[in-house]
């Protein structure tokens, strides 16, 4: 049987008008005013390339995991993104049900900050070690491990948490243009041997190169 409170949630989107559930994990999305899709549903801490390869080849849309907390690993990224598959978060989801065409639908702060990092002119790749930890491979032979947070003052108690959520990194970028970097960041950052940045001084930071 389908999740009864994942149903109450999509049910109560102002866009959707049904649900048709093909198995406990993947729904048929009925859309008010836009053409109906399909959807999977995972509920796992991480989604590896195991949990989605089932709906590579499948008529699914977005693969979508519901746990806030949960991660995806780099390789289920990068296999979602060649099979033209949407991925991410709840929020992903929630997007697509509004959208034209759902499997491009993005986490705009993941999309944004990778695009970035990807388009500086010294910046030759950038790959997922996890959704919000980047690969940045630098012309100068370096790679950079970059998290991405979503703070709007971004504390040291948040800095710590990121890494033991998503391990070390170099560069820690704080992802909401709002707020501030708070002193306490900067000081747990330089203890643990890395930076935090937003997203003008990251790009700073590759420019120079000097790391």
């Amino acid at each position: 049987m389908p999740d009864e409170f994942i149903h109450k949630l999509l049910l109560e989107h102002t866009e959707v008008q049904a649900l048709d559930w093909q198995s406990d994990s993947v729904v048929s999305i009925l859309r008010k005013r836009r053409p109906p899709f399909q959807a999977a549903i995972l509920k796992l801490p991480l989604v590896d390339l195991e949990h989605v390869e089932p709906f590579l080849d499948s008529p699914v849309s977005v693969i979508s995991n519901f746990p806030r907390i949960g991660k995806w690993s780099g390789g289920a990224i990068e296999q979602c993104e060649a099979a033209g598959k949407a991925w991410g978060q709840w929020v992903v989801l929630l997007k697509a049900i509004s959208s034209d065409y759902p499997e491009t639908t993005a986490n705009p702060e993941i999309s944004f900050s990778r695009r970035a990092l990807r388009q500086h002119s010294r910046v030759v790749g950038v790959s997922f070690v996890f959704d919000h930890l980047l690969l940045v491979h630098h012309e100068n032979g370096k790679r950079l491990r970059v998290a991405l947070l979503y703070e709007y003052d971004l504390t040291g108690d948040d800095v710590r948490g990121a890494w033991d959520h998503l391990g070390a990194f170099d560069v820690l970028l704080k992802t909401n243009p709002n707020g501030s970097i708070l002193p306490e960041a900067y000081q747990v950052s330089e203890a643990l041997g890395a930076k935090v940045f937003g997203i003008k001084d990251t790009l700073g930071y590759l420019a120079r190169g000097k790391f």
